[in-house]
């Protein structure tokens, strides 16, 4: 994906991402009609979790994707960066995997010097597992 939604976008997407995965999980119980309530809990938690990526990936790069009007400045040495397009990188998390895009920029006097904004770095999320 590439460009920002509307919330009311992003609603209607993960709404049809949910009944993909609903359908999936009924064709499943279609194609396996004496399973145990064990066995249909496990493929639900399977479905759940590329559900939950799927839609982690809509919330977060359908708001922002890092792209900035005014470049940002190398912090180098001052000159104003070149947006040089956007990248991606999978993040993998208790709830599900996804990739997450950004928009890269890149010092063109300072060999090395890269910006990926918002969030390059993973952070640890705080508080219960539960």
């Amino acid at each position: 994906m590439s460009g920002t939604l509307s919330r009311a976008q992003r609603c209607a997407a993960f709404a049809e991402m949910a009944i993909r995965a609903f359908e999936g999980l009924e064709d499943w119980y279609d194609e396996h009609p004496d399973a145990s309530f064990g066995e249909i809990e496990a493929q639900a938690r399977r479905v759940r979790r590329g559900l939950m990526g799927e839609g982690l990936g809509l919330l977060i790069n359908g708001r922002d994707e890092g792209f900035q009007l005014e470049a940002p400045r190398c912090p180098k040495c001052g000159q104003a960066m070149r947006f040089e397009g956007y990248r991606s990188w999978g993040v993998s998390g208790l709830e599900g995997d996804t990739r997450l895009m950004r928009a890269y920029y890149t010092c063109r006097h300072c060999s090395g010097v890269t910006f990926f904004p918002p969030g390059s770095e993973a952070e640890a999320a705080e508080g219960s597992l539960e």
